[in-house]
């Protein structure tokens, strides 16, 4: 079971972060396969016909101007696989080293606010789910739960008020780290559709509560 999971996460990730050249090389298979249909339907050009076109090339051609082709293919290959790497990537990877100091602390605001928000929001979605059969248990549940949610907030919003000596030392990257798999679901989620202040103003007023 963990083994699936372990596969399923890593299959879409890899289709999140290559969706781009995923989409590009299906829409070229689904050409070619669609080329060879229609040449076996209306001319009957089967797998057997386009392998002795393959052999009669080959033995018209000669070996230097194959290793040519064949040379001029594989330039073309790798300049291809190069614009589809650099240019086709998410824009998130791309401007991740460009980001300003103020762009990254806002990013990490915005997660941490909107994490807050889901979790709280799972927690009420599970209350509503069992609302014809609520107990007192589940209210102290629901309530235990969400104390945590907002102290793990907590925690992180003082790096943004009140960063200590140690933390001033390290990378701006490391203090205000964004977890890439929760960011992730979140977006799916449509959270990160919602208009939400991330001011300094707003995150002292929910790490300091009047």
């Amino acid at each position: 079971m963990n083994l699936c999971k372990w596969l399923w996460r890593h299959c879409v990730n890899f289709l999140y972060n290559n969706y781009p050249c995923v989409a590009i090389y299906s829409s070229v298979g689904a050409v070619v396969t669609a080329y060879l249909h229609y040449q076996l339907r209306i001319h009957s050009f089967d797998l057997m016909y386009w392998k002795d076109m393959a052999e009669t090339f080959a033995q018209e051609i000669d070996g230097f101007q194959l290793s040519l082709l064949l040379c001029i293919f594989l330039i073309n290959a790798i300049f291809v696989f190069i614009l589809l790497s650099v240019y086709l990537r998410p824009a998130m990877e791309r401007e991740d080293s460009e980001l300003t100091l103020l762009e990254i602390k806002d990013r990490y605001a915005r997660y941490i606010l909107l994490r807050l928000i889901a979790r709280l929001d799972r927690i009420q979605s599970r209350l509503s789910a069992r609302r014809k059969f609520l107990s007192l248990r589940h209210y102290a549940r629901a309530h235990g739960s969400m104390a945590k949610a907002v102290a793990v907030f907590r925690k992180d919003a003082r790096k943004l008020i009140l960063p200590n000596e140690s933390e001033i030392m390290l990378p701006v990257e490391d203090i205000y780290h964004v977890a890439e798999d929760d960011e992730r679901h979140l977006r799916r989620a449509g959270y990160y559709k919602l208009l939400i202040d991330t001011s300094d103003e707003t995150v002292k007023g929910l790490f300091n509560p009047k």
